[in-house]
C-alpha cells in the first residue's frame, strides 16, 4: 500500500478518469464499494475488448437477465439449498456462454487471457475506484482531469518503449521508467491548485508519515 500512494498518486489519480465509477457510492458503504469494485471491473475489462456500443448494450441486457433470474431462484422456497446452489450455477453458466456469443473471437481469446490473471485483474479495479476517491477528495475540475489524464497517457508512452529496449540492463530499465514517473509526478503537481496540493500532502502524510 505505501508503494502504491508513494509512486501512483500523482499520475494514476487519475488513468481512472477514464472510467466513470461512482466514487461517492463507493465511499459510503462497504456493499456500495464491492458494488463499485465490480462496476470497475466491468469497465475495465470493456476497454480491453474495445467493445462496441451495442455489444455493451446486449451484455447490459444479458446482464439485467441474469440477476433476475438469480433473484427468482433464490426466493423460491420449494427449492432446498442443494437446488438452490445447482439452478444458480447453472444460470450463471447459462448467461456466461450467451455473453461470450456476443463477443469475436479475438476478443474472446482477450477475455481469456484477462480471465487468466483475475488477480491482477481485481487489484486494478481497486486501484481504479481508490484512485476515483482521491480524486473526488482533491476536488478536481473536469478541465484537471483532462489534463491529467493526458499526462498519464503520455508517461506510459514514453515507458513502454523503455521496458522493451533490449539494449537497456534491468538496472537501466529501472532507472528511465523512475525518471519518466518523476517527470509526470511533477508534471501533475502542476495541474493541481496550492490548496490541491496543499490537501495532497495530508493525505500522503496521513497514509506515510511525513514527505520526504
Amino acid at each position: 500500500m505505501k508503494t502504491f500512494f508513494r509512486f501512483g498518486i500523482p499520475v494514476a489519480i487519475l488513468a481512472v478518469l477514464a472510467g466513470s465509477v461512482d466514487v461517492r457510492a463507493a465511499a459510503s458503504a462497504p456493499f456500495r464499494q464491492e458494488q463499485s469494485v465490480r462496476h470497475a471491473k466491468m469497465e475495465i475489462i470493456g476497454q480491453k475488448l474495445g467493445l462496441t456500443d451495442a455489444q455493451k448494450a446486449s451484455l447490459k441486457t444479458l446482464r439485467s437477465q441474469s440477476a433476475d433470474a438469480i433473484r427468482a431462484i433464490r426466493a423460491n422456497p420449494a427449492l432446498a439449498p442443494e437446488q438452490m446452489h445447482a439452478q444458480v450455477v447453472a444460470a450463471r453458466n447459462a448467461a456466461r456462454e450467451q455473453m461470450r456469443a456476443i463477443l469475436t473471437p479475438d476478443q474472446q481469446a482477450r477475455m481469456a487471457e484477462i480471465m487468466s490473471h483475475r488477480g491482477r485483474l481485481n487489484a486494478e479495479a481497486v486501484h481504479r475506484v481508490r484512485m476515483g476517491m482521491l480524486a473526488s477528495r482533491l476536488g478536481l475540475t473536469h478541465e484537471q482531469r483532462a489534463q491529467i489524464k493526458s499526462i498519464h497517457q503520455k508517461m506510459i508512452a514514453a515507458v513502454t518503449p523503455v521496458r522493451a529496449d533490449a539494449s537497456l540492463t534491468a538496472e537501466q530499465k529501472q532507472a528511465k521508467v523512475r525518471e519518466l514517473r518523476k517527470a509526470g509526478r511533477d508534471e501533475t503537481r502542476a495541474v493541481l491548485t496550492a490548496e490541491q496540493q496543499h490537501r495532497l500532502n495530508r493525505i500522503r502524510q496521513r497514509m506515510l508519515g511525513p514527505l520526504d
